[in-house]
């Protein structure tokens, strides 16, 4: 029990970034069974943007990720393998968004050479062998948006951008079951490919 809450203290919630002035317009956050516009707007590290109607038609899983979070020393080598298990495939997409403030630092000004900024990110995307799109979320747009409050927080929409499964990434954060572990957003994700109800629609994210 002191190991776990341990864990829990260390691992990092999203922040918010300080002194940030509010948005003009507050979009209602989303939940379980919302649809998530396809308008959504995300910009990668190198200013390439896209929208969430790129991938309608798909199963998204899509994580909040940290490049320092103790709960992400389990978390990573889960999404590798995810990563390898989905290489190549149709039907499934994986997205990451980095939320934490105090790792992304400020929003690099308009016009700035960015692929001079984010460094910590780059290497870590790296060193990890990341290919799936990673975003980062300035003021904390998409995180406030999906209610999402550690790293890793998960969900997995269906093919028409509805949020089928939000929670934890599996049922094994000390990384003590091995092949026997749960992995909740993998069969999210295999139940909305193979058109069945989504097994368990809701956990409590650890992190």
């Amino acid at each position: 029990m002191i190991h776990l809450l341990a864990l829990s203290l260390l691992a990092f919630p999203v922040q918010s970034a300080a002194g940030a002035p509010p948005a003009a317009v507050k979009a209602e956050p989303l939940g379980l069974g919302s649809l998530v516009p396809e308008t959504l707007e995300l910009v990668d590290f190198d200013g390439k943007k896209t929208t969430f109607k790129e991938w309608r038609g798909k199963a998204v899983i899509l994580h909040f990720w940290s490049t320092l979070c103790p709960a992400e020393k389990h978390a990573d080598p889960v999404f590798q393998k995810l990563e390898k298990h989905y290489a190549g495939s149709k039907d499934v997409v994986m997205v990451g968004i980095a939320s934490n403030q105090n790792e992304l630092g400020a929003k690099p000004a308009a016009g700035a050479d960015l692929s001079k900024e984010y460094g910590e990110f780059r290497k870590k995307i790296k060193d990890l062998g990341y290919k799936h799109p990673i975003f980062p979320d300035h003021g904390n747009v998409l995180s406030d948006l999906f209610q999402a409050k550690t790293t890793p927080h998960c969900f997995v929409l269906d093919r028409k951008g509805t949020i089928v499964y939000m929670g934890a990434l599996d049922d094994d954060l000390r990384g003590e079951k091995g092949e026997e572990a749960t992995i909740y957003v993998k069969d999210a994700a295999a139940a909305v490919v193979a058109g069945k109800e989504v097994p368990v629609r809701e956990t409590k994210p650890y992190g």
